[in-house]
């Protein structure tokens, strides 16, 4: 990647509208009485778009706008923490919560009866060691929906 790409504020806009809107309807559909009822299948598939929709939603975000200055220096309020092998607290930026997305091997948001509003954990290893962190995937896409607009007033006033 040369950095060449430009995907748009609209389409990044789009996949973090998606990723949202993923976020906030789990609940609905894993810890409320439903239609469908659970299994592991229905599962499986949530977890599998919501991992694939993150990934496109980060690698969107590294690819068009790598070299705005909130990409690495601008802090995500309370985003993400690690769960395993990382700092117990601390502050993220963009810029490393879409590293977490892209080099997980493994998003899950487990069903956790009577939970409502739980994150999801992205699961990976760095030099051998195994990481988990903890991400709250609707605080994070509402952050890059204000940044988009954000970017949108700063293009538009030059």
């Amino acid at each position: 990647m040369d950095g060449s790409y430009d995907i748009g504020f609209d389409r990044i806009r789009t996949l973090a509208i998606q990723c949202h809107a993923l976020d906030v309807q789990f609940d609905r559909l894993f810890n409320s009485d439903t239609i469908c009822g659970q299994s592991d299948r229905i599962q499986r598939a949530y977890n599998r778009l919501l991992h694939t929709t993150l990934l496109n939603l980060a690698i969107s975000i590294r690819v068009s706008l790598a070299n705005e200055a909130k990409y690495k220096d601008g802090h995500i309020g309370p985003a993400g923490l690690f769960l395993v092998g990382g700092p117990a607290s601390g502050r993220f930026s963009i810029k490393d919560i879409c590293d977490k997305i892209i080099h997980a091997v493994r998003i899950i948001k487990p069903i956790e009866r009577e939970m409502k509003g739980a994150g999801c954990e992205l699961q990976g290893t760095q030099h051998g060691e195994p990481w988990a962190f903890g991400l709250g995937v609707q605080i994070f896409s509402e952050y890059i929906l204000l940044w988009m607009d954000e970017l949108n007033e700063r293009t538009l006033a030059l």
